[in-house]
């Protein structure tokens, strides 16, 4: 899909992109009452959810940012998605602890899921070959269309 983009970055700017439209629906379906605050819990954890469709369209508005500035080859980019990914780690896991101690399977298997992919995006960005990438200065340093 693209040219000079490392395949990882393409996965995680494709998430990225999926989480962002999905956000976007959350919060439009929550603006309009369709659906309660605690569906979002799924996208938002740790209460963020019960802040509103507001904090839906900053979460897809964030992401957005990330999966551009992914794309461009921007350091920045590069590190607030570890960021993202260690916050989403630490959210998860009070949610993962209680559906352990409540013997929740498909909980466990939901929470689970979401930190391991977690942690292969820290793991992959913070690999020396996607480093270097990020860093170099020349024109091919970002993914062409």
């Amino acid at each position: 899909m693209f040219h000079n983009c490392p395949a990882g970055i393409t996965a995680i700017v494709g998430l990225c992109m999926l989480l962002a439209a999905t956000s976007a629906v959350f919060a439009a379906l929550i603006l309009f009452g369709k659906v309660p605050l605690s569906s979002g819990t799924l996208l938002l954890a740790g209460g963020l959810e019960q802040r509103g469709p507001l904090a839906f369209v900053i979460y897809a508005a964030l992401l957005l940012m990330v999966a551009v500035g992914l794309l461009r080859g921007w350091n920045l980019a590069r590190r607030t998605a570890i960021l993202l990914a260690v916050v989403g780690i630490v959210l998860a896991v009070p949610a993962i602890s209680s559906a352990v101690v409540d013997s929740r399977l498909f909980a466990i298997a939901r929470e689970g899921a979401q930190i391991i992919v977690r942690v292969l995006v820290v793991f992959y960005l913070t690999q020396e070959p996607v480093i270097a990438w990020f860093e170099s200065k020349q024109p091919s340093g970002s993914c062409d269309w």
